[in-house]
């Protein structure tokens, strides 16, 4: 592709590129895309597919102008044909030139290595190279004018030159003569003066290219001699001042050159301390930088080559990586960071070695030009599978927090575990003297020493009477549980006589000891013991079985028994120093102390996290911790120190975690707004409120509780569960869920998930149990400790209740556990879409795309509908309010962390201090080596005087030194340094450098003496003759000889042949292999069916791959206890049966770890009872000697073979069975054999299995057989149960009559009040309908019925029976709206027609500034895009819809001729100039543009075709001038254009001109920038801006409204929706509001007020009952949805709805006036007649009906209210208003005097008001008046006749009057 240099130039392809202009010259009128069917027609005089089409003259003179990167790729590729340009001949010298010019420039490219590479290859050997470049270099030796016109020609040279010295050194002799003629050419440059320094500082670094690649290469060297010459060497630095940590130029420097390392030596010593320590710290330090260094190195090559990263070795790659927020974890403080899963779903992570714990990361965000180093700190199981977790960093905190928010990193992970290192090197850094220096630094061991405190003490005697009596458990001090209770060291034991002689034994007099029988040793273990207390470095090797650890354990008895002796100093005074264990695993340690409780009481310490053994829970410094806090027996110094930075650590970890999670909330969660609110600004009350009313508008029958418990922003973002409109549908393609099977394995997963599989224990399990259990306590903080040390701290379940409940609240989109949750959160979809639909939302969460500041103050400027907005514009919204969330919330914690770390940093000080204060008490200490490297400096302090190591031979030489304190006197080092090795990480290092070698084996090689175990205890003869090829002078013990057989197998070992191939699993980087996995489980089942329990069985295996395919194939409920692990981790243990998978099956005779004789030792050697062996034996024999001298031996044994021979146990006699396959196992389906078991059970019955051998005796076989007792009275009823189940209660159905009534099949023994009716309910419900339910259950209280119902619309819709009376017609309502788009809403939304739903549909019309209307259908708002106006000096910063700032610099447009004197921003006041440019062009021709215009880029000599191209017709006129366009680069005769400029946009005739931007006529680029034509631009901009100022408002009229709308609203105050419109004003009026709001505003105030008046006008005018009802029934549900459409919050009203709302007033108002009218008619008793009497009825019809009124039905209602004004006046007397004044005025009474008689004619009741008498009406004789002050029944008050309230004779006006007299 092409990379565009301007935003003018299109990003075509070069082919295409040219092809439209082939088209062009030739005057076609097609441009046709490339390879389509209209290609380019042949072109005379240059043949067809020429390489000139691609890159001749006019190719690359375009080409040159093109960044490094472009022309790079351009000339790279085949399609450019460069090698046919190279071999042509007929290039003349300015071609010559262009061509280097190109390719220097291609050269330039340091990001496309392959593409510089291919580039050079294709140069070399070409034509050009060999003789047209050296022609034209020797020519301008001859020529001097070209010399000087061609000198960046010269230089382009020396580029080549160098390139290729650079890249292919080896090439170089092929361009010698070039660098000759170069040197030519400088040479006489130099001479005649004309050299520039630039072209002089090229040429001298061609000649430093040339010398170098010249220079004589050194002999290589043999990889031993070239090791040999590194020890010799010095380092340039010391070691102590070398930083631990890594550094970036750890990584960067050495993808160059090698770090300094020497070898550690196997044999030999070293020169001194500081030899020795440089030696081991730079290799160990290597261990764990180099995998990262080179796996970087890869990555880099890798994008650099192909552009995309495959698997690495040494390095695993994640990307998209965000450091979500600190955290403080038990490590201190932490960072969670989260990162794409997306290509990780295949990962296990429970048995991943993927960021485990400890595991060393480096990220990165400029390609690892820069680092930031951490180490896992924590591993969640839960929380990584979803890319989570939480890293410790290196850098410091102020580093930390000036990392943008939304930085995104690259992250490299290796899996060496640098806090195990960090520990060491410091350690090794602070060393300045080690113990036994004569042994490990200079290797003098042919004498070794007793311990210092025996030296100068021969006759020191030793009880040894513990070793004797084996039974006797040791009394010791228990300061450690005893606190502060004395305990007297004397102890009285109950030793037999037999041990009486070795109560007291000279220790070093070897003649005095008593015999190794009388200590329960053999002779190796007797000579051993005795080394071990005489000696002060000790080695002891145990072979396989021999008792290493009982011989450690007899050690460690002796010396406990015989304390005094080692913990007094030479003066002879108690010297209390505790004796250290070490281990290298944690299993380890706890067997061996374990081991020491079994014999000793006393004061053992377990240093180090949580130990798996129960018995030394109490015995865990966390437990003495604990105990002595309470007992208050830790100094007080320390506990009040350590109190006070406990409270204050705790109170900052409360703050900081709380904010972490709730930044982690935004970052990972859809956020709630409630926790958003203060950024929403105004926007939180339009997404709150406008929720309903959008609801509301797709759907009115979703409950307003189901909307308040909605989370708005879910549904506006479209992921809410109430309207599934937008994300309804997330469909998934078949193709893709097969690939998505495919590669997830997800669907294999859910039926595998169904049953539980057996646990398995591989590498990274020990990898992980090593680290974490460490971990857990040492040297770091207890979270648990800080509730000690504060006090005053939330208990921990408060804490917990209380982060549940924020992050409850918090979250409004769970999409974590999206696919997690059981239900669909509301949605229907199935699996597959829920994770497209999870995916879809992590993306949009980690898009770093969101609004900028600017751009959310315009939106609240502007007033923008949010719901409106378009889908990506509301995530860049939500990003911008999450993102000031959580700036906002860093903010609250920046300078916390530095101030935790300080404090956490403080805190381990301290509990480091108590925990010395509690080491120090301890007799026995015990701790692994990781541990030990933790508290290293503890232990410098203690001085350990006795240390024993168990697995010695398995720990890095670096981790037993530092381990090592001056004050060591005694070094025991127990192990097998042919069995497991320590574990480099780097291979090489171990290969080459001999890191792998142990202090141990070091020991061994260099001759001191090692005392090896002989004797095994484990090996039956069988297997330990096989194991005497690696141990020859092994010996078993009569123990061993007495073991059974291994039961239904011949033989006791066997090695199964195959040759089945093996498989490979590169995220796991292993191996498995099907068949042998298949066969092992197969032998397991066998096994367990022999009688064997599961814990006695184990499997083994070499490759973590085939423990997950074993583990596949065994369900948990049937393998459960049979454990399955790799060698490595099973080194030291033992079981009856192992089975071992060897997995390695190839052709390329590969066998891995199989060739390692340490693991393949280890392997087997860990049977007891029996061994099989499965493998292709023959691939191992061909590979390796060890394997070969061990099938050798196996096959003489005739223990060979391609398949086990089974045998029945029940009939042994028989053939048996030859298992070859996994399937020849189900010959013995229950262990035994094919034959039926005949045994004849208690119950009469024959078993009915085959022949099986477990439960052979019958005791719990259950028989299955139908037991057919009889179990009730009825004769035929039987047991229907198997034989062995309890027969129970008869359950056969029989007929009975229930209570109800019905006939039932009920069981037998069941009662028919207890049996639940089941037949149909026959009662009707209140509705009339049957109910719906059964008998037996309460009745239908919601009926479901269907039911027809006559909307007042007239549609007939079926509906529910109980919700007829809230049910809205549901039928389209599909009317026409005023903007010409069809109503989306339904008949009973839009109030059948007379209240519309706003039309939802797309704008998409042009706005005035040229941009479509991105809103919905309505008053298009002013346009948020960001302006593009621009002048030549500045561009627009506002909106689109803003008014732009008038830019007043002074105009531009100036030249010779004439000159601008207005402000950019005024009409110029200078004409046009059409003098023609003078100004010559580079390429040597004149200027084709005019004077003070831009110069057009094109020549119309060079570019003829395109500068002549007919467009408005005059372009090929000879003296033709152009103009080119700023804004697109498009180029015109200037005379066609000014004609097209003046009259754009104008219509022919009498039409109106349209307001828009002048356009370029070739493309329709918007013309901002062109000075030519800058008063036609600004005409333009400000008719526009006219435009937009009336789209806005006029001030003086919104300042005008804004102080009258306040007003209005207190007016309305205490009226219906008055609050409302209140809350309305109030959330508007946050923002700036233009003058359409207002407007909408004062429209709503007056929709409001109306509607209250007429219902204050039905109130006050209608007495009538009848019309009341009519009233209530028609028009006051109409009136209260009206108000409700009213007071929805809006910035307009649109065209519909303003008609809408009209029309709906004067409905109500006709409504309100004709019941009035009736109301009148009746009370005078004239019915309507005739025409009028049918238009009544009409018209009554009309208003019940609901619906919107047309036109014609308008002019009738107001003809009809018209006449019935006439006919039936205000009065309602039968007189007028004027009228009836007079009289009034005429009779003089007070208000209340007057009355009607039955037939409505007014009289008047004189005096009090009061009836006194009765009379007859004048006018119809009818009787009036009344008695007693009461009126006739028949007669009423006539209020109307003087506006009276009440009869003036009446309880009101008493009170009236009552008032009066107080007031």
């Amino acid at each position: 592709m092409l990379i565009k240099e301007k935003p003018t130039v299109k990003p075509f392809p070069a082919l295409y590129f040219c092809f439209v202009i082939l088209n062009r010259r030739g005057g076609g009128a097609r441009a046709g895309r490339p390879g389509g069917g209209g290609g380019a027609r042949k072109i005379e005089g240059r043949p067809e597919g020429s390489w000139k089409l691609r890159c001749g003259y006019r190719r690359l003179q375009e080409l040159k102008m093109k960044s490094p990167n472009e022309v790079l790729m351009t000339l790279s590729a085949p399609g450019t044909r460069l090698k046919e340009a190279l071999a042509d001949d007929g290039h003349d010298t300015n071609m010559i030139a262009l061509m280097l010019r190109c390719i220097a420039k291609a050269l330039e490219c340091e990001s496309q290595r392959q593409g510089t590479i291919a580039l050079i290859s294709t140069i070399e050997g070409s034509h050009f190279l060999k003789y047209k470049l050296m022609e034209f270099m020797f020519g301008l030796t001859a020529d001097e004018f070209e010399l000087l016109e061609h000198q960046d020609a010269i230089k382009d040279v020396i580029t080549l030159f160098i390139a290729f010295a650079q890249n292919m050194p080896h090439s170089i002799s092929t361009i010698l003569g070039v660098f000759t003629t170069i040197e030519a050419v400088v040479s006489k440059l130099k001479i005649t003066g004309q050299l520039s320094s630039s072209l002089e500082e090229a040429f001298e670094m061609c000649k430093e290219h040339k010398t170098e690649v010249m220079k004589p290469k050194p002999k290589k060297q043999n990889r031993e001699k070239r090791l040999e010459n590194e020890d010799e060497q010095e380092p340039e630095n010391s070691f102590r001042e070398m930083n631990v940590c890594p550094q970036t130029v750890d990584v960067t420097a050495g993808m160059e050159h090698n770090p300094f390392l020497r070898r550690n030596k196997a044999r030999g010593g070293y020169r001194d301390l500081e030899h020795y320590l440089d030696i081991q710290f730079r290799l160990l330090r290597e261990d764990f930088i180099c995998p990262l260094r080179e796996g970087i190195q890869q990555y880099i090559e890798a994008l650099h080559n192909t552009g995309q990263v495959r698997r690495l070795q040494d390095l695993r790659i994640y990307k998209d990586v965000q450091i979500l927020s600190p955290i403080c974890d038990r490590s201190g403080l932490s960072y969670r960071v989260c990162f794409d899963v997306e290509k990780l779903k295949r990962v296990r992570w429970e048995s991943s070695k993927r960021l485990i714990f400890g595991s060393l990361v480096c990220l990165s965000r400029d390609g690892f030009r820069t680092m930031l180093f951490a180490s896992v700190s924590n591993r969640d199981i839960k929380l990584i599978g979803k890319g989570i977790i939480d890293l410790k960093f290196e850098n410091t905190h102020e580093e930390m927090a000036a990392l943008p928010r939304d930085a995104r990193f690259v992250m490299a992970e290796t899996t060496a575990y640098f806090e195990a290192y960090k520990h060491v090197l410091r350690g090794l850094q602070n060393m300045n003297q080690i113990p036994f220096e004569k042994y490990i630094l200079r290797c003098e061991t042919d004498e070794v020493k007793p311990p210092l405190y025996l030296q100068g003490r021969r006759n020191t005697t030793y009880d040894l009477r513990p070793l004797v009596d084996n039974d006797i458990v040791l009394q010791g001090e228990k300061k450690l549980r005893n606190l502060g209770v004395p305990v007297l060291r004397e102890t009285t034991y109950n030793f037999s006589p037999l041990s009486a002689r070795c109560r007291s034994v000279k220790i070093m007099d070897f003649d005095e000891w008593p015999p190794a029988d009388h200590l329960s040793l053999d002779d190796s273990q007797y000579k051993a013991v005795q080394k071990a207390l005489t000696n002060e470095f000790v080695i002891t090797q145990g072979p396989p079985g021999t008792g290493k650890t009982y011989i450690g354990l007899k050690i460690v008895k002796a010396l406990l028994h015989n304390y005094n002796i080692w913990n007094t100093n030479v003066e002879g005074i108690v010297d209390h120093r505790p004796m250290l264990i070490v281990c290298y695993t944690n299993h380890a340690l706890d067997q061996f102390l374990e081991g020491i409780l079994s014999f000793y009481q006393g004061d053992i310490l377990r240093v180090g996290g949580r130990s798996t053994s129960e018995q030394l829970k109490k015995y865990n410094i966390n437990t003495c911790r604990m105990n002595m806090r309470k007992a208050r027996a830790i100094h007080g110094d320390i506990t009040r120190e350590a109190r006070r930075i406990g409270w204050e650590l705790n109170q900052i970890r409360e703050g900081i975690n709380n904010i972490a999670m709730k930044i982690e909330i935004a970052e990972r969660e859809v956020i709630h707004e409630d926790y958003i609110q203060t950024f929403m600004g105004p926007f939180y009350n339009d997404l709150v409120q406008g929720l309903e009313q959008y609801v509301r508008l797709h759907d009115q029958t979703i409950s307003l509780k189901r909307i308040k418990n909605s989370s708005a922003i879910v549904e506006w973002l479209g992921y809410g569960t109430l309207l599934q409109i937008e994300h309804g549908n997330f469909e998934v393609p078949q193709e893709q869920m097969r690939q998505e099977v495919d590669e997830d394995g997800d669907l294999v997963d859910e039926l595998q998930e169904q049953e539980e599989h057996v646990d398995v224990f591989d590498d990274v399990d020990q990898m992980v149990e090593m680290r974490q259990l460490d971990n857990e306590d040492d040297n770091e903080i207890d979270l648990d400790d800080l509730e000690y040390f504060s006090d005053l701290g939330i208990p921990d379940i408060e804490r917990k209740l209380a982060n549940i409940h924020i992050r409850t609240k918090a979250t409004a989109l769970n999409v974590s556990e999206m696919e997690v949750n059981g239900d669909n959160e509301g949605w229907q979809m199935d699996r597959q879409q829920k994770k497209r639909m999870k995916s879809k939302l992590r993306k949009e969460l980690r898009s770093t795309n969101r609004m900028s500041e600017r751009e959310f103050q315009n939106l609240k400027r502007m007033g923008h509908d949010v719901w409106s907005l378009t889908q990506k514009e509301k995530w860049r919204l939500y990003r911008y309010w999450t993102h000031k969330f959580c700036c906002t919330y860093r903010e609250q914690i920046r300078g916390k962390e530095a101030e935790y770390e300080r404090n956490a940093t403080r805190l381990k000080e301290i509990q480091l201090q108590e925990d010395q204060q509690i080491m120090r008490l301890a007799t026995v200490v015990g701790m692994t080596t990781t541990g030990a490297a933790r508290y290293q400096s503890v232990l410098q302090e203690i001085g350990p005087r006795v240390i024993v190591v168990e697995e010695a031979a398995e720990v890095l030489e670096a981790h037993i030194i530092t381990t090592l304190s001056q004050g060591c006197q005694h070094l025991i080092l127990i192990g097998d340094h042919k069995q497991l090795k320590p574990n480099p990480t780097v291979y090489k290092l171990a290969k080459d450098y001999n890191l792998d070698v142990s202090l141990f084996e070091r020991m061994v090689k260099n001759g001191m003496q090692c005392d090896c175990l002989n004797l095994q205890h484990r090996m039956r003869p069988t297997i330990s003759n096989m194991m005497k090829i690696i141990y020859p002078e092994l010996k078993d013990h009569e123990v061993v000889k007495r073991y059974p057989d291994v039961k239904g197998i011949s033989e006791n070992m066997y090695f199964i042949h195959h040759d089945y191939p093996e498989s490979n699993d590169e995220e796991q980087k292993s191996h498995s292999n099907m068949y042998e996995a298949e066969y092992i489980v197969a032998l397991c089942r066998y096994l367990k069916l022999q009688g064997y329990e599961p814990e006695q069985i184990t499997i083994l295996t070499l490759y973590s791959g085939q423990l997950f395919q074993l583990r596949k194939l065994m369900p948990k409920k049937e393998f459960y206890g049979i454990r399955i692990t790799v060698v490595d981790n099973f080194q030291g243990e033992e079981n009856d049966i192992i089975l071992l998978s060897l997995v390695r099956s190839n052709d390329e005779g590969k066998i891995g770890f199989l060739k390692i004789e340490n693991r393949v030792c280890v392997a087997l050697s860990r049977a007891k009872m029996g061994f099989y062996v499965i493998g292709n034996l023959n691939l191992m024999a061909g590979n390796s000697d060890l394997w070969r001298k061990v099938i050798n031996h196996v096959k003489h044994e005739k223990l060979f073979g391609e398949g086990l021979h089974l045998y029945c146990q029940n009939h042994p006699d028989d053939k048996g069975i030859h298992a070859t396959e996994p399937e020849d196992f189900k010959k013995a389906p229950e262990g035994g054999c094919m034959k039926p078991c005949e045994h004849r059970l208690p119950c009469g019955h024959t078993c009915s299995l085959v022949c099986h051998v477990i439960n052979a005796d019958h005791k719990e076989y259950q028989c299955r057989k139908p037991c057919q007792k009889r179990i009730c009275n009825v004769d035929d009823h039987r047991c229907r149960r198997m034989c062995y189940q309890d027969c129970g209660e008869c359950s056969i159905p029989v007929s009975k009559t229930l209570p109800c009534g019905h006939i039932q099949n009920v069981p037998c023994s069941t009662k028919p009040y207890q049996f639940k009716c089941m037949a149909q309910c026959e009662t009707r419900l209140p509705c009339g309908h049957m109910c719906q339910s059964l008998c037996g259950e309460r009745h239908t209280e919601v009926c479901q019925h269907p039911v027809k119902k006559t909307f007042r619309c007239g549609h007939d819709v079926h509906v529910l029976c109980f919700e007829q009376e809230s049910a809205v017609c549901p039928e389209p309502c599909s009317q026409m709206l005023s903007c010409d788009h069809k109503c989306r809403g339904t008949c009973g939304k839009c109030l059948n027609g007379r209240l519309h739903v706003g039309c939802r549909s797309k704008c998409k019309r042009t706005l005035v500034c040229g941009h479509i209307c991105p809103d919905k259908c309505s008053k298009c708002p002013p346009c948020l895009t960001m302006c593009h106006n621009r002048c030549v000096h500045s561009r627009c910063t506002q909106s689109c819809g803003e008014m732009c700032i008038p830019c007043v610099e002074k105009c531009a447009w100036n030249c010779k001729h004439f000159q601008c004197t207005k402000r950019c921003y005024e009409p110029c006041d200078r004409p046009r100039c059409n003098k023609p440019c003078r100004i010559q062009l580079a390429c040597g021709h004149r200027c084709i543009g005019l004077c003070g215009e831009p110069c057009p880029k094109k020549c119309r000599i060079c570019n003829k075709d395109e500068v002549t191209e007919i467009f408005f017709g005059s372009e090929d006129e000879i003296n033709a001038k152009f103009v080119e366009l700023e804004d697109c680069g498009h180029i015109f005769e200037v005379e066609g254009l000014d004609y097209y400029i003046e009259n754009f946009g104008k219509g022919g005739g009498n039409e109106d001109a349209s307001i828009k931007l002048i356009e370029c006529p070739r493309c329709k680029t918007l013309i901002r920038r062109n000075m030519r034509y800058g008063n036609e631009v600004k005409k333009a901009v400000l008719d526009i801006e006219a435009v937009k100022r009336k789209i806005i408002g006029d001030r003086l009229r919104i300042r005008k409204m804004q102080r009258d709308i306040p007003h209005q609203i207190r007016e309305i105050a205490k009226e219906s929706g008055g609050r409302e419109m209140r809350r309305i004003y109030d959330q508007l009026f946050e923002t700036t509001v233009d003058e359409n709001t207002l407007a909408a505003v004062k429209n709503q105030i007056g929709f409001l007020k109306a509607i209250n008046n007429i219902e204050h006008d039905w109130k006050k005018h209608i007495r009538n009952s009848d019309l009341k009802q009519m009233y209530e029934k028609y028009c006051l549900k109409d009136l209260e949805f009206f108000r409700e459409w009213t007071l929805v919050t809006r910035r307009y009203f649109t065209e519909q709805e303003l008609v809408d709302a009209e029309d709906e007033l004067v409905r109500l108002k006709s409504f309100r006036l004709f019941i009035e009218y009736i109301e009148r008619m009746i009370n005078i008793r004239k019915p309507a007649t005739g025409d009028l009497k049918k238009k009544l009825s009409m018209v009554e019809s009309l208003l019940k009906g609901g619906k919107k009124l047309s036109l014609e039905e308008k002019t009738l209602l107001k003809t009809v209210l018209e006449q019935l004004k006439e006919k039936y006046p205000a009065s309602g007397l039968g007189v007028s208003d004027e009228e009836r004044l007079e009289i009034v005025r005429a009779m003089g009474e007070q208000k209340g005097h007057w009355f009607k008689c039955p037939n409505g004619h007014p009289y008047v009741i004189g005096d009090c008001g009061g009836a006194t008498m009765e009379s007859k009406c004048p006018e119809c004789d009818a009787r009036i008046g009344g008695g007693s002050h009461q009126l006739r029944s028949d007669n009423q008050f006539a209020g109307e006749m003087d506006d009276a309230q009440h009869p003036a004779w009446s309880e009101a006006a008493n009170l009236m009057n009552y008032r009066g007299v107080f007031l």
